[in-house]
C-alpha cells in the first residue's frame, strides 16, 4: 500500500544491517529485552549524530532454518523526549483537553525538522516518522510508506520500554547524550 506523501522525505540514515556490527558513529544509549528468553526481540535505542535508530532484532525458525532480523526505525534523537509527552496528550480524555473521542492519530508535528504522530493499534499505540520512507535506503521511488514503529501495551508497560524511554528522554533534556 502506497500512502500520500504529504512532506518532503529526508535523506536515509545508513543502513544497520546487524546490531552486533554497528556503524562507527553509532552509540548504543539503552536497549531492552522483550521477555526473558534470549530469542525474544530486542530493542536497541541507538544514537548516531542527532538522530535516533530504534533496532529491533531477533531470530525466526521457520522452514528448518534460523533467519535474522534486523529492523531499523530513524528519528530525530528529540524523540526521546518528545514521544512521551506526545504520547500522555494523546492519551489524554476529551474532558481533559485530549483529541476527539474515538481518534485514531494525532496531528503531526515538527520535531527538529521531522513530521512525527502518535497512533493507536487494537494492540498498543504507533509512532510514525511522516518525513522518512519505511525502507531507508532500499526505498521505491514509486513507492512511499512512512516509518511506523509499532509499540504494544505490554512492551511499553509490562517490559517497562516506556520507563526506558522516559530515562533516556530526561537524559536528552539535561544535555546528558
Amino acid at each position: 500500500m502506497s500512502y500520500i506523501q504529504k512532506y518532503p522525505l529526508l535523506p536515509p540514515l545508513p543502513k544497520i544491517e546487524r546490531h552486533d556490527q554497528l556503524p562507527e558513529d553509532s552509540v548504543i544509549i539503552g536497549q531492552l529485552l522483550e521477555g526473558d528468553q534470549n530469542d525474544d526481540p530486542l530493542y536497541l535505542f541507538i544514537k548516531r549524530d542527532n538522530f535516533l535508530s530504534i533496532i529491533i532484532t531477533y531470530e525466526d525458525h521457520w522452514g528448518g532454518k534460523d533467519h535474522y532480523n534486523c529492523e531499523q526505525y530513524d528519528f530525530p534523537l528529540k524523540v526521546l523526549s518528545w514521544f512521551p509527552k506526545a504520547l500522555a496528550d494523546f492519551q489524554r480524555p476529551p474532558a481533559d483537553g485530549g483529541l476527539h473521542a474515538g481518534a485514531m492519530i494525532s496531528k503531526d508535528q515538527d520535531v527538529d525538522g521531522e513530521m512525527l504522530a502518535v497512533g493507536s493499534t487494537t494492540r498498543g499505540y504507533t509512532l510514525k516518522n511522516r518525513s522518512r520512507d519505511d525502507k531507508g535506503v532500499d526505498a521505491q521511488p514509486d513507492r512511499y510508506r512512512p516509518t511506523t514503529l509499532e509499540l504494544s501495551y505490554g512492551l511499553l508497560n509490562d517490559f517497562g520500554l516506556l520507563r526506558l524511554w522516559k530515562e533516556l528522554g530526561d537524559k536528552y533534556d539535561a544535555g546528558e547524550l
